[in-house]
C-alpha cells in the first residue's frame, strides 16, 4: 500500500511553511515587554485587559508581516495540484485569522479550511488540528500536519496524523520527530505518488 491509497487531508502550518518567515520575535518580545521565547504562551498568562492589549501589538505585527509577506518556493504549485486532485488542505496557525486573510487574498489561495488562535488552543496543542479534521470530514490517520517547527510536528503527532518538517537552516533538529522530511515543498508530491 503506497502513501497516496491514505493520504486525504494536507494540514499546512502557515509562517515558515507556506509563506516565509518574516516575523521579528526579538522586535515583538521588545514591544510587548516579554522575555519568554514563547510569545503567545507568554501572553496567554496575562489578565483579561493585559492580554486583550497584548494580542492587539502582536496581531498588528502579524498582519504587517502578511502585507509583505512572500510564498515559499513551490507552496502556490504544491496548494493547486493537491485541489486538482480532490484532497483536502488547509492552514493551521498560531497567527490572527486576520494574517491569514490577507495572505490567501494576495495570493489567491484557497483552503478547505483555517484554524487560528481564536478557534482552538494553539499548537503543540492538538486541539486545532482535530479541530481541522473534523472540519476536512477526515481521520487522523488519513492526514499529515506539515509545518517547519516543533510544535507542528507535538500537535500533529497528538492527534494522530503523520507529521511532515520542511527544512530550513534552523530546524534539521527536530528532523528525527517527523515522519518525512521535505527539503521542499515540491516533496510533497512523494507523499501522494508514494514514490
Amino acid at each position: 500500500m503506497t502513501i497516496a491509497t491514505f493520504l486525504d487531508t494536507f494540514i499546512f502550518d502557515l509562517d515558515g511553511t507556506l509563506i516565509e518567515l518574516n516575523l521579528d520575535f526579538e522586535e515583538i518580545r521588545r514591544a510587548l515587554g516579554i522575555k519568554n521565547k514563547y510569545i503567545l504562551e507568554s501572553i496567554l498568562k496575562f489578565k483579561d485587559e493585559e492580554r486583550r492589549r497584548k494580542l492587539e501589538v502582536l496581531k498588528e505585527f502579524e498582519i504587517r508581516a502578511a502585507l509583505n509577506a512572500k510564498l515559499t518556493p513551490h507552496a502556490k504549485e504544491v496548494l493547486d495540484m493537491l485541489e486538482e486532485l480532490g484532497l483536502k488542505k488547509g492552514v493551521v496557525t498560531r497567527n490572527c485569522r486576520e494574517s491569514v486573510e490577507i495572505v490567501m487574498e494576495r495570493f489567491g489561495l484557497n483552503f478547505d479550511f483555517v484554524i487560528t488562535r481564536e478557534d482552538a488552543k494553539p499548537k503543540p496543542s492538538p486541539e486545532p488540528i482535530l479541530l481541522a479534521l473534523k472540519m476536512a470530514k477526515s481521520k487522523p490517520e488519513r492526514a499529515v500536519v506539515v509545518g517547519d517547527y516543533v510544535f507542528d510536528l507535538i500537535a500533529g503527532r497528538k492527534a494522530g496524523t503523520k507529521t511532515a518538517l520542511l527544512l530550513n537552516g534552523r530546524n534539521r533538529e527536530f528532523a528525527k520527530m517527523a515522519d518525512f522530511v521535505l527539503r521542499s515543498l515540491k516533496e510533497i508530491e512523494n507523499l501522494i505518488t508514494g514514490i
